[in-house]
């Protein structure tokens, strides 16, 4: 999976519905505090004006008793006077030294407790006890930095004129919130006035508070309902798309990232507890059973293999449809043998899907190590193990194995490095000549390439042209060939020395141009060789790909001057109809046909047999790969007009050529 793939998906998944809960908490915690506050607002409003009212009364009935003499008065006289008021409280009057002058109640505070304050700050620092009394329990006490007392009194709105005179408060109370009953002192005179009020909250206030409260209580509770059902329907939206992505379309079972992703994270967590293979389960010919029975019948199969082959599975087991007709596994083994036992059951359940029908299966196999963390790279070398079998092999179960890694680490050296080679001309043009059978000397050669690699040496082409050749790459080496062989025929032109025609090969992966003609005159041309010194080697396999364009690249080739040739007649599934529409000048028959002691004989009879042919349809024979003296002569009575091979030269530098021929 390449990196920005990866970074998309665990982007995708931190995408989670915590950063929702958490908000939802953060604006909770929020509405909350916003409720207490104004439930604390309105409450102390409540409670301030009570104070303030209850304030106003205490400074009007002081005001009254020290205004007539309160001394010489009667609690009736006090009574009369706050009829007219409506209400009659319980008054105290004491002198300076804290004695009771008058009073028109029993129970009053402890006048040994009071303590007056003119500022409400000195007053609230003070650790100080407040009388109270519950009724029918006498005298008791209340410290002035409880909680109770600080949130009653702390936001009051403080009278300042009163405080100008000093004003102290007792409480004595029935109920901390609902009903009070407050000793207030109005100090005036030398003389202090302790009038008791009672503090009460109504009905129409407490409703007014539970109002407000239901009010925003139920405001935050349809906010947090309707944030949570946000919260379930990203979750919800969230798996259904988690579960799309990890589905395959074609299946409807886990996708290939799923695979990938999971297995990981079991190589990662089994740490050699189980043997782990990767295994590429191919059904072959699919493409053909689509042909036969129609696409969607090809995919419902597939359907049924997923199906199958998943109720194989055990525990901590993996399967995902890869591509086309490919499925990866993930399964533990006990040994070698299990593994393939386990395979074959597979198999077997699968072939009675359709009993009336042969299905075609192969099998890649990768062992995985205990280091090994990565699904998709073991997935890969499981395929090419497939790829490195023979087509005609019967061999159903190819395991990936050591040579195996050192040649896909060899294409990469290769892949790597190849570019720069040809840039440092580290491939070098090597020349085997061509010996005539009538005169036994030399009339041509054939350029070929050699590797010179700085670090590695001598590179023989088996090891770098197949990697070239399925990579493209030997499109650039061809024309490199090309050229090479033209600047040395231009070289020699110059020196006054005698040309010999030089073949260079023309991979088939060149006849997907139609100006491939055109291309090779600029080649040539521009070292200004003769086109007849120069012969064009062509592959028959180049005729089964678009022989339209083979054939009309061939006639502008062989009209510009060059001479074309098949290279290697006979190597591959060689079809007669080929010559019958390709005008070629030279047959090169391949060098299997003498090799072989069983079929020397038969092979014989077609060489002579194909020259004969050769010869009728005007071509020019080319024995290569010939290393026998008994080959050279059978050849020569059978008039094959070259000889190339190990019996008269072997491929050489350039240099050493042209010092043994020129």
């Amino acid at each position: 999976m390449s990196k920005s793939k990866d970074k998309r998906i665990r982007k995708f998944n931190k995408k989670s519905i915590w950063p929702s809960i958490i908000g939802l908490f953060i604006l909770s915690s929020i509405m909350v505090g916003i409720i207490v506050a104004i439930l604390e607002i309105y409450v102390f409003d409540v409670i301030n004006r009570k104070m303030l009212e209850a304030n106003q009364f205490s400074q009007h009935v002081a005001d009254y008793m020290l205004r007539n003499d309160a001394a010489e008065m009667t609690p009736e006289d006090l009574k009369e006077h706050m009829e007219i008021l409506g209400e009659v409280p319980s008054v105290v009057l004491v002198d300076e030294n804290g004695d009771i002058i008058w009073k028109n109640c029993d129970d009053v505070p402890d006048l040994r407790k009071i303590t007056t304050y003119t500022d409400p700050n000195e007053f609230f620092n003070e650790s100080i006890e407040m009388i109270f009394q519950d009724e029918g329990e006498g005298n008791g006490f209340l410290k002035g930095d409880s909680n109770v007392f600080r949130q009653l009194f702390t936001n009051l709105d403080w009278n300042s004129e009163a405080l100008e005179e000093g004003i102290d408060f007792l409480e004595y109370r029935n109920n901390p919130i609902l009903n009070t009953k407050v000793w207030i002192a109005i100090a005036a005179e030398g003389q202090t006035v302790l009038v008791l009020n009672d503090i009460t909250v109504t009905n129409g206030d407490l409703l007014m508070v539970i109002l407000t409260m239901a009010m925003i209580v139920i405001l935050v509770l349809v906010f947090m309902v309707y944030h949570i059902i946000s919260i379930v329907d990203i979750a919800r939206n969230q798996s259904r798309v988690t579960k799309i992505l990890y589905t395959d379309m074609v299946t409807g079972g886990n996708n290939w990232l799923y695979f990938t992703k999971k297995g990981d994270k079991l190589l990662k967590k089994n740490r050699g507890k189980n043997n782990y293979a990767v295994i590429d389960f191919r059904m072959d010919k699919y493409r053909s059973f689509c042909t036969c029975f129609g696409v969607k019948e090809g995919e419902e199969l597939l359907e049924r293999f997923y199906l199958v082959l998943k109720k194989q599975l055990k525990r901590k087991e993996l399967l995902a449809h890869h591509d086309e007709a490919d499925f990866g596994l993930l399964i533990i083994y006990a040994n070698e043998e299990d593994l393939l036992h386990r395979i074959a059951k597979m198999e077997s359940e699968i072939n009675r899907l359709m009993p009336q029908i042969k299905l075609y299966f192969r099998f890649g196999i990768c062992l995985a190590d205990n280091g090994d963390r990565d699904v998709d790279s073991l997935y890969n070398n499981a395929t090419n193990a497939l790829a490195m079998m023979p087509e005609d092999s019967e061999e159903k179960y190819a395991f990936y194995n050591i040579e195996m890694r050192k040649q896909q680490l060899w294409e990469r050296k290769v892949e790597d490095e190849m570019e720069k080679a040809l840039e440092n001309r580290q491939f070098k043009l090597y020349l085997q000549a061509k010996y005539s059978t009538k005169e036994e000397q030399v009339a041509g050669a054939e350029a070929l390439v050699r590797w010179i690699h700085p670090t590695e040496g001598f590179i023989p082409p088996g090891r770098f042209i197949p990697i070239f050749e399925k990579n493209g790459f030997i499109l650039h080496l061809d024309d490199y060939m090309l050229e090479q062989v033209a600047m040395q025929q231009a070289k020699w032109l110059r020196e006054g020395k005698a040309l010999y025609p030089i073949s260079v090969n023309v991979s088939r992966a060149h006849f997907t141009r139609e100006d491939l003609a055109e291309h090779i005159c600029r080649i040539v041309d521009k070292y200004e060789v003769p086109h007849k010194f120069i012969e064009l080697e062509l592959t028959e396999s180049a005729f089964f790909d678009d022989k339209n364009v083979l054939i009309s690249t061939v006639k502008k080739l062989r009209d510009s001057g060059f001479v074309v040739s098949m290279d290697d007649f006979g190597a591959g599934y060689s079809s007669l109809n080929s010559l019958k529409e390709l005008s070629i000048d030279v047959l090169k028959i391949d060098a299997d046909f003498f090799r072989g002691m069983d079929s020397v004989e038969r092979g014989m009879l077609i060489v002579s047999e194909v020259i004969n042919l050769a010869k009728k349809l005007d071509m020019k024979i080319v024995a290569e790969g010939i290393e026998s003296k008994e080959q050279v002569e059978f050849l020569a009575a059978q008039e094959c007009d070259l000889i190339q091979g190990y019996y008269y030269a072997k491929p050489v530098p350039v240099e050493e050529f042209e010092e043994k021929y020129s």
